[in-house]
């Protein structure tokens, strides 16, 4: 069962894939928010809000993942991506906890979005994989946006 899951799975990313080159454009928010691989990022996300220990290792793993990241299809969204990353840093230490737990829960979603390498459109294919992820911040960005300015208000603020 499995073996065909993952078939479909793939067939289902080589379909958006060419249809993104046929249209030369990144995938909407809205499919990649819509995804399996979203959905299971949210669930996760749950579990992650509710361990720092958990948190912090997402965070470590982020961190060590960023320098592989490459930059231009974040180039709108790589600063609060930036942020999100701190943002978290400081939630698990129990430095910053002025924000909804939805909130949270839905910036630690796009985080392990972002690092899973197997999402809508795999981050091994070249110039697309990483297209979706891209949908996935800048939604997440839209979505958290004021709670990103006030973290980064309190962070400049702070003595």
């Amino acid at each position: 069962m499995k073996k065909k899951t993952r078939r479909a799975t793939r067939a289902k990313s080589l379909a958006v894939k060419s249809e993104l080159a046929s249209k030369n454009r990144q995938p909407s928010p809205k499919t990649a928010t819509r995804s399996r691989a979203f959905a299971q990022a949210m669930t996760s996300a749950r579990s992650y809000a509710k361990d720092p220990q958990r948190l912090r290792a997402l965070f470590k793993e982020a961190v060590k993942k960023e320098p592989s990241i490459p930059t231009e299809p974040f180039k709108e969204t790589w600063a609060y991506f930036q942020a999100m990353l701190r943002l978290i840093r400081a939630y698990y230490r129990g430095d910053y906890r002025d924000l909804a737990t939805s909130t949270l829960i839905l910036i630690i979603a796009a985080i392990i979005y972002v690092l899973n390498p197997f999402d809508l459109i795999p981050d091994a294919i070249p110039l697309a994989g990483f297209l979706d992820d891209a949908a996935v911040l800048a939604f997440a960005i839209r979505s958290t946006r004021q709670t990103l300015d006030n973290f980064m208000a309190w962070e400049i603020a702070r003595p």
